[in-house]
């Protein structure tokens, strides 16, 4: 990584707790470690979240449009309001993640390995298509 990409990741992971809001647009933050942060209302659209952890973290009105985030942990994580259009999600855990809706993940991308809460069922319709089941 760049210096200044480390630099920000480290500014990130240390200030997590208090981050609501933050715009971190573009930001590259892969591997951070920023479980448990307070991010309501955040902007990490087109970041690269690559393996990121946001474990337990406050994701609530969190916009990750286009956002790249392959392999990212957001299980636990309260999901009510956020974006995911065009997100990457190939492998991301949403496991035990609440208020995540089929709407929220329709336009993203998704692959096999993504998981995703009880709650939420996937009818994979080919390889690489798919539909969403909300378990009402």
């Amino acid at each position: 990584m760049l210096p200044e990409w480390m630099e920000l990741k480290h500014k990130v992971e240390t200030n997590k707790a208090d981050s609501a809001g933050i715009d971190l647009c573009n930001a590259k933050l892969m591997r951070a470690d920023l479980s448990k942060g307070d991010f309501r209302g955040a902007d990490f659209s087109s970041a690269y979240l690559l393996r990121t952890n946001f474990q337990g973290a406050k994701l609530c009105d969190v916009d990750f449009t286009g956002a790249i985030m392959s392999e990212a942990n957001l299980s636990n994580t309260d999901l009510e309001g956020a974006e995911f259009t065009d997100a990457y999600l190939c492998g991301t855990d949403f496991s035990g993640a609440i208020n995540l809706t089929c709407d929220q993940i329709d336009l993203a991308t998704l692959d096999k390995d993504t998981r995703l809460p009880d709650y939420i069922k996937i009818e994979w319709t080919s390889d690489t298509t798919w539909e969403c089941i909300d378990d009402d």
